[in-house]
């Protein structure tokens, strides 16, 4: 059974128009239609968009598309993720950075100065370079609720900091004001 034919029966089992399926997958109604009628395939991230809207397997939506099956397993021969190549070369530039550090014997306090601007122009670019349609797409309910915890515990420190230096300025603010009355 062709995934054009799966989708149009998922889609009028759940009362959908080709427009409304688009509108829920962030994508244009022509995607859909040429998904239906054969001319296109969806992408992997599409299918697993669709078997969660559905609620159903991906196992059901693509068994019997070998044209499908076949792009979807072409599509994957990289043998290590972006976001391990990431980990696992940030880890060996640590590593490196480290190495580096004790050879030249730099304070850590001083290494720490000297890589807060490039850590915050990295962390923009970053953020540029994110295709966050896809990105937001990809995100589980339980990703979400884990990233909030991790960034809380990242920002909890600079919060209480943040705070204490305001409150200890304004202290000693009123504290000079009322000694200079």
């Amino acid at each position: 059974m062709k995934i054009g034919y799966q989708i149009q029966t998922y889609r009028e089992q759940h009362g959908l128009s080709q427009t409304e399926l688009a509108a829920k997958l962030h994508i244009s109604r022509q995607s859909i239609s040429k998904w239906e009628s054969g001319a296109a395939l969806p992408t992997f991230a599409n299918v697993v968009a669709i078997s969660n809207l559905f609620d159903i397997s991906i196992d059901d939506l693509v068994r019997g598309d070998l044209s499908l099956m076949s792009s979807l397993t072409a599509g994957n021969k990289e043998p290590l993720s972006r976001i391990f190549k990431i980990f696992f070369g940030g880890l060996a530039l640590g590593i490196i950075i480290y190495i580096m550090v004790l050879a030249f014997n730099i304070n850590i306090e001083t290494y720490n100065y000297w890589a807060d601007l490039p850590k915050f122009i990295l962390f923009i670019l970053i953020l540029f370079t994110i295709n966050w349609r896809q990105f937001n797409r990809s995100l589980s309910s339980k990703t979400v609720v884990l990233g909030v915890i991790l960034f809380a515990i990242i920002l909890a420190p600079t919060i209480f900091e943040n705070v204490s230096a305001a409150i200890h300025s304004t202290t000693w603010i009123q504290k000079g004001y009322s000694s200079f009355k």
